[in-house]
């Protein structure tokens, strides 16, 4: 018995003295652990996870001394790969290389970009994160030299929360708004979170001074409770820069709500996109004029609606600059006006008897209704309309204005209107002088369009010792016009004396008394006769 027990703690002591050396000469080697700084994302968001790598050895060799240490636990060449592995992120970022050196104790960031799945469900999930490194093994040998650097490829697990909370995005934006006006936008979220969001506001921010909303400043609507998958709309007061291009601008939206533990919280900053409606415009064509110096008028052309909305309680003004052109009716009232849409307008227009003839500037312009109910002026329409020069009322010709010297008769004129209005209850009235004279000197005519022509009849008489020659009857005319009573100038005709005709052409009363001489010389005649 003594003697086996003696064998045995030989060998204990033999077992002892070899294994105590190999434990004693373990390698030490860079120890490396990886977390995630921040490790909550949510559906749909793209962040950057943030990574630290640290390098913490445990260390029990000995018979090294410190510079060995140091030198066979530093971890050199570290490159760090984040992979998705069975988590529903997208990695965007490539390998990492992180430093030349990574010595015991020590810690080194990377930053690696993913974006979310958008519909990823809340939970936590694992991330392997594949490191590689080189490190030297420079533990003695038997034979004193140094073993050769080793290189290291493993893989290290970080998880990755993903948050079950209410989330939001944009789904739709519209504006009635155009260039250089203002409007109401309207801005359509959706919560694709997985909770209701309770006490629900949305705040719409303006960025940039193009599109602005809320007069520059935020502005924030309450929508109350707001159950997953459900819309929430909201509409801001909204004004486009004069100078600014019909073009997407950006907004800004967040959403401030309660959570199920009544926490408030607010939702990231969510870019919104919208387009301002080009300028509301107007144009013309078909400009045509019938003014004439001394005369009435018009000024008719051709209005349409080239933005991009339709516009209601339009009114077409006209202006003109030039002295002696003067609009009678100022407004040509047109109602609603479709965009695209055109409509003829035409204005009454004065022209004095002192203006020349020649090419005028007249101004049209439309004053109308936005779609927000406010009363706006468009840009001026200039347009260029032709004056004719002065020409008389009316032109008199006469039919057959021969009158015998010591009679009279009916003379026939006609009565042209050279003016572009019609004319009505036209009065006229002849002047003669000696040796004419006018027993029926008035006529009248109804109506007399513009170019037409009537004739007028009076009763005209030469005195017997008129001589057979031209001689000049006046005339004017009291007219309606425009609901307005006018009097023409005096216009000068001619009216032609003749002899009258017979016997060589004696007199009619000196042929008279020729007859009646003859006759009584011949019963003189007779009656001597037969007293023979």
């Amino acid at each position: 018995m003594k003697r086996s027990l003696l064998a045995s703690l030989v060998v204990c002591a033999v077992v002892i003295a070899v294994v105590a050396p190999g434990i004693a000469a373990a390698t030490p080697s860079p120890t490396l652990t990886a977390t995630l700084t921040n490790d909550t994302v949510s559906p749909g968001q793209e962040t950057g996870l943030a990574v630290s790598v640290s390098n913490a050895p445990q260390v029990s060799a000995t018979g090294y001394t410190p510079g060995q240490l140091s030198k066979m636990t530093t971890a050199r060449n570290v490159r760090v790969t984040m992979r998705s592995g069975g988590a529903p992120i997208d990695v965007k970022t490539g390998t990492q290389v992180l430093s030349t050196q990574l010595a015991e104790g020590t810690t080194l960031p990377a930053t690696f970009q993913v974006a979310v799945d958008q519909n990823a469900a809340p939970g936590t999930y694992t991330v392997p994160l594949h490191v590689t490194y080189i490190y030297s093994d420079s533990a003695p040998t038997a034979t004193g030299g140094a073993r050769d650097d080793k290189k290291v490829d493993e893989t290290l697990d970080v998880t990755v929360h993903v948050k079950n909370e209410p989330r939001f995005s944009v789904v739709h934006t519209a504006t009635n708004a155009s260039v250089g006006d203002t409007g109401t936008t309207r801005l359509t979220l959706r919560n694709v979170g997985t909770r209701t969001a309770h006490d629900a506001r949305v705040t719409v921010s303006p960025v940039g001074s193009q599109f602005v909303v809320g007069g520059g400043h935020p502005v924030t609507s309450y929508v109350g409770e707001w159950p997953t998958g459900e819309n929430r709309t909201v509409s801001v007061a909204s004004s486009v820069a004069p100078g600014a291009d019909a073009t997407n601008y950006s907004l800004s939206a967040q959403v401030t709500y309660a959570n199920a533990n009544g926490n408030t919280r607010q939702s990231d900053s969510l870019t919104a996109s919208v387009a301002p409606l080009a300028k509301q415009s107007f144009a013309l064509s078909d400009v045509a004029s019938s003014l004439r110096a001394g005369t009435d008028g018009h000024v008719n052309a051709t209005v349409t609606n080239t933005g991009p909305t339709s516009v209601s309680n339009a009114v077409v003004t006209i202006s003109a600059s030039s002295a002696g052109v003067t609009p009678k009716r100022a407004e040509y009232a047109v109602g609603t006006l479709a965009s695209g849409a055109s409509t003829r307008v035409s204005f009454p227009v004065e022209v004095t008897s002192n203006a020349k003839g020649g090419p005028r500037q007249v101004s049209l312009g439309v004053t109308y209704t936005n779609d927000g109910g406010k009363t706006r002026k468009s840009d001026a329409l200039p347009a260029t309309v032709d004056v004719a020069a002065k020409r008389d009322r009316f032109r008199v010709t006469p039919v057959d204005a021969t009158v015998t010297a010591g009679g009279g008769r009916a003379v026939t004129f006609r009565l042209t209107n050279q003016g572009n209005v019609s004319v009505t209850n036209v009065n006229a009235k002849v002047y003669a002088s000696s040796p004419i004279s006018a027993g029926d000197d008035q006529a009248f005519v109804a109506s007399l369009a513009p170019g037409e022509t009537r004739n007028v009849t009076f009763r005209l008489s030469a005195s017997g010792g008129a001589l057979a020659k031209a001689y000049p009857v006046s005339m004017d005319f009291q007219y309606d016009t425009g609901g307005e009573t006018k009097l023409s100038k005096y216009y000068q005709v001619p009216v032609r004396v003749s002899k009258p005709s017979g016997n060589g052409g004696l007199p009619l009363g000196l042929v008279g008394g020729v007859v009646v001489l003859a006759v009584l010389v011949a019963g003189g005649y007779v009656y001597y006769r037969r007293r023979q």
